[in-house]
C-alpha cells in the first residue's frame, strides 16, 4: 500500500471520528442552550453566529484552499501570507468593533453592541491559526487536526454548560467560543512547530500574495454567496420581526441542519472523487448515482418525516414548553430538508465531476436571486411566510440541480423520482401509523410516553415495509457498509 493511500485512509478514519463527535455534541449543546436561554436570547445568538461565520469567511478569503492546491509554497510566500492574515484579522476586528452599534440598531437589539465587541476577540484569536491549519491539511496531518477539533467541541460543550448554569446567558456562549478558539490556535501552533510544516521569517511582499488572492477570490465569492443564501432569512426576520421569532426560527432551522449534516457529512467528501473517476463510464456513473440516491432516500424519508410527525411531542419533552412555537419550523422545514439531503450534495458533486461547475454556479445565481426577492417581498407577513419562501427555494433549486444532473446520466428525471417511490411510500405509511397511534394514545398517555411509542411504532413499521418491498436494496446497503463495495 502506497504512502499516500495509507495517509488517505488514516485521514478518512480520523475525520469520520471527528464528524461523529461533532454530530453528537452539536445537538447536545443545542439542547443545553434551549434549556437555559430564552427565545429572545436565541435571537441574539442567531445574529452573533451570522457575524462569526461571515468574518471567518473573510479572514480565510480562500487562501487555505490556494495553499493546499499549490505544489510548493516558499518561505517568502508563507511569511507574506502570515503577516497578511495578521493585518486582515486586525482590520476585520476593528471593522466589527466600529459597525457593532449600527448592527445593534439595525436589528433593534440594544445589547448586541456589547456582544459583538467581545466577538472581536474571537476574530483576533482565529486569524493566526488559519495559515498553519492550511499547511497541516496540505501535508495531511488530519489525525492531529481531528483531535484538536474533538477537544474543541468537548471544551465548548463543557464550558458553555458551566457558564449557562452560572447564569451568564449569551455572554457565557460567547466566552465558551473564545476559549475554544484559543485552544485550537494554541494547539495548531504547537503541532506546526513540532512537525515543522512551514517556516515563517520577518518578510512581507504584497506581490507574493497575488496568485493566492487570485485563486482565493473565486473560492471566497462562492462561499460568500452560499453563506448569504443560508443566512439572509435570519437577517430579514431580525429586521422585520421580533427577537423572539428570530430565536425560534434559528433554533428549529439549526437543529434540522445539524441532523442533515450528520447524515450527509460521512459521505459528502468522497462523492466528488468517486464520481470523478467514473465520469468517462456513463453506465457505471449512472449505476453509482442511483445507488447513492437510494441509500440516502432510505434514511432521509423516515428521519425527516418522522421529525415532522413528532415535533409537537419532542419539542416540549426535550427542549421545554417555551419552544412550542418552533414546532411549525420543524414541520415545514423537515419536508424541504428531505430534498436537500437527497439532491443538493449529490447532484452538485456529479456536475462538478463531469466538469460542469458553470451550471452549478448559474443555478445558484438565478435561484438565489429569486429567493432574495421573495424574502424581501413577504418577510413582513410573518415567520410562516419566511418558512414557505425558504422551503420553496429549496424545492425549486434542488429540482433544477437534479434535472441538469440527470442530463449527464442514462436515466431520466422522472425515472430518478420513480426510484425513490418505495422509501417515500414506506415513510408515508410509517407516518400514518404514528399519527394513528398518537390519536389513540393522546388521552391516556403523557407526551413522553407518546413520543417513545411513536418512535418504536414508526421504526417497526418502516423497517417492516422496507424488508417487504426493498429487500434487495437493503442487502446492497448492508454489503456497502460492511465490505465497502457496491454491486
Amino acid at each position: 500500500m502506497s504512502s499516500l493511500r495509507k495517509q488517505a485512509i488514516s485521514s478518512v478514519k480520523w475525520t469520520t471520528l471527528k464528524t461523529a463527535v461533532v454530530g453528537i455534541t452539536g445537538p447536545i449543546l443545542l439542547v443545553v442552550k434551549a434549556r437555559f436561554l430564552s427565545p429572545e436570547e436565541f435571537g441574539y445568538i442567531a445574529v452573533i453566529l451570522i457575524f462569526i461565520g461571515l468574518f471567518r469567511l473573510l479572514e480565510s478569503f480562500g487562501i487555505s484552499q490556494a495553499i493546499i492546491q499549490r505544489d510548493e509554497v516558499s518561505v517568502q510566500e508563507s511569511s507574506s501570507l502570515f503577516f497578511f492574515n495578521i493585518f486582515l484579522s486586525l482590520f476585520l476586528a476593528g471593522l466589527l468593533y466600529v459597525v457593532s452599534p449600527l448592527v445593534a440598531a439595525f436589528f433593534s437589539l440594544p445589547a448586541l453592541e456589547e456582544y459583538l465587541r467581545i466577538v472581536c476577540i474571537l476574530v483576533l484569536i482565529t486569524g493566526p491559526s488559519l495559515l498553519f491549519r492550511a499547511f497541516l491539511e496540505k501535508q495531511m496531518y488530519f489525525k492531529h487536526i481531528s483531535l484538536i477539533e474533538i477537544a474543541r467541541n468537548l471544551v465548548i460543550l463543557g464550558t458553555t454548560t458551566l457558564f449557562l448554569v452560572w447564569g451568564l446567558g449569551v455572554l457565557g456562549v460567547i466566552y465558551a467560543q473564545i476559549i475554544g478558539a484559543a485552544l485550537v490556535t494554541l494547539a495548531i501552533l504547537i503541532v506546526t512547530t513540532l512537525f515543522r510544516t512551514t517556516s515563517i521569517s520577518l518578510y512581507f511582499n504584497p506581490v507574493k500574495l497575488i496568485p493566492f488572492l487570485r485563486f482565493g477570490f473565486f473560492v471566497s465569492a462562492k462561499q460568500l454567496m452560499t453563506f448569504a443564501t443560508h443566512n439572509l432569512d435570519k437577517v430579514v426576520i431580525g429586521y422585520f420581526l421580533t427577537p423572539e421569532i428570530l430565536g425560534i426560527y434559528h433554533f428549529g432551522k439549526q437543529m434540522l441542519e445539524k441532523v442533515r449534516s450528520l447524515m450527509t457529512m460521512s459521505f459528502g467528501k468522497v462523492l466528488l472523487p468517486v464520481l470523478s473517476r467514473l465520469k468517462h463510464e456513463p453506465h457505471k456513473l449512472t449505476f453509482a448515482y442511483q445507488r447513492i440516491s437510494r441509500y440516502i432516500a432510505f434514511a432521509a424519508f423516515p428521519i425527516f418525516l418522522g421529525i415532522a410527525a413528532t415535533a409537537h411531542l419532542f419539542v416540549p419533552v426535550i427542549f421545554g414548553e417555551q419552544w412550542l412555537d418552533s414546532v411549525i419550523v420543524f414541520q415545514v422545514f423537515s419536508v424541504a430538508v428531505i430534498l436537500l439531503a437527497l439532491t443538493a450534495n449529490v447532484s452538485s458533486s456529479l456536475l462538478y465531476a463531469v466538469n460542469k461547475p458553470d451550471q452549478v454556479f448559474y443555478i445558484d445565481v438565478v435561484t438565489n436571486l429569486i429567493y432574495f426577492a421573495t424574502l424581501f417581498l413577504f418577510a413582513a407577513q410573518g415567520m410562516l411566510a419566511v418558512l414557505i419562501a425558504y422551503s420553496c427555494y429549496v424545492i425549486y433549486k434542488t429540482l433544477t440541480l437534479q434535472y441538469f444532473a440527470n442530463r449527464q446520466l442514462l436515466y431520466s428525471f422522472l425515472s430518478y423520482f420513480r426510484d425513490l417511490a418505495i422509501p417515500a411510500a414506506s415513510a408515508l405509511v410509517m407516518v400514518a401509523a404514528v399519527l394513528g397511534f398518537q390519536m389513540i394514545s393522546q388521552t391516556v398517555m403523557g407526551l413522553a410516553y407518546q413520543l417513545a411509542g411513536s418512535i418504536v411504532i414508526g421504526a417497526l413499521v418502516y423497517i417492516s415495509m422496507s424488508f417487504i418491498f426493498a429487500q434487495e436494496t437493503l442487502n446492497n446497503l448492508k454489503t456497502a457498509l460492511i465490505k465497502g463495495e457496491m454491486h
